[in-house]
């Protein structure tokens, strides 16, 4: 699907607010309600708008301590792979990925305690050959895909 300046400006505000009402992006895009509606819509149905979330704050959750998590493996694909990380409610992200390892996960616990369970539990699956830990010491800042 081709996005146009108008498209890219209306993603750029529901990204900013996904919440906002179609007569208020209407204002700043120079478009009535409807006209942004059904833009939307067409966003939607082109997959280019994927879905609509909330964000949280996860320290609120007790989610607070971010790392990512190198994986190599010695047999299987890493979407293989995938498949067995899934289960883990605590990792927000895998990624196959190029390089040394073969995978990369994102993941978010409480404390060191579940963090060290968590790897003890990646390790246990059966390719997984190691893992390489690196533990987020802040955030500077996550912004998502943003339109260009």
């Amino acid at each position: 699907m081709l996005l146009d300046e108008t498209d890219r400006k209306i993603l750029s505000l529901l990204k900013e607010d996904s919440r906002m009402q179609f007569a208020e992006i209407g204002k700043k895009v120079n478009l009535s309600a409807p006209a942004v509606h059904a833009r939307v819509k067409k966003m939607e149905a082109g997959k280019v708008i994927q879905g609509y979330s909330v964000a949280i704050d996860p320290v609120a959750v007790n989610s607070g301590l971010c790392a990512f998590v190198r994986i190599a493996i010695n047999k299987g694909t890493s979407s293989g792979l995938a498949k067995d990380l899934k289960k883990f409610k605590q990792i927000e992200e895998c990624h196959g990925v190029a390089g040394e390892d073969c995978v990369m996960v994102k993941l978010r616990v409480g404390t060191t305690l579940e963090l060290s369970k968590l790897i003890d539990q990646i390790r246990g699956i059966d390719n997984v050959e190691r893992t390489l830990t690196v533990v987020v010491l802040e955030t500077h800042f996550e912004r998502g895909l943003q339109p260009s």
